[in-house]
């Protein structure tokens, strides 16, 4: 038996041919961020950084405690103001609740004394 002969690995093009250059590699998109966000530690505290400071509760209290009726609109008007920089509105409301009660429980308590 004879041995195969192995077979030669010439080139194909001809030696004057500029070789194939390489593929270039693909960009690196990197992390995928949510548009206008900070590569930082922590994001979600950076979230509350650009927002404006909400309105003071402290005439929601005066309104309520005065006459009754304003605080609830002082409530309204200073809920709105606070949800369009970005807060909550539930502490105006709890002010009005609080302040409400307290002289509801007062006037019961000092007329039944």
């Amino acid at each position: 038996m004879t041995a195969p002969v192995p077979y030669a690995q010439y080139p194909t093009t001809p030696p004057w041919a500029q070789p194939q250059p390489a593929p270039a590699p693909a960009a690196d998109r990197g992390p995928h961020t949510h548009h206008g966000r900070l590569l930082v530690r922590f994001p979600e505290e950076m979230a509350r950084a650009a927002r404006p400071q909400a309105p003071s509760w402290a005439p929601v209290l005066f309104w309520t405690l005065l006459l009754g009726v304003p605080g609830v609109v002082s409530a309204v008007r200073r809920g709105a103001e606070a949800h369009r920089g970005g807060n909550e509105r539930y502490p105006y409301w709890i002010a009005f609740g609080t302040v409400l009660t307290a002289a509801v429980v007062a006037f019961v308590t000092w007329a039944t004394g």
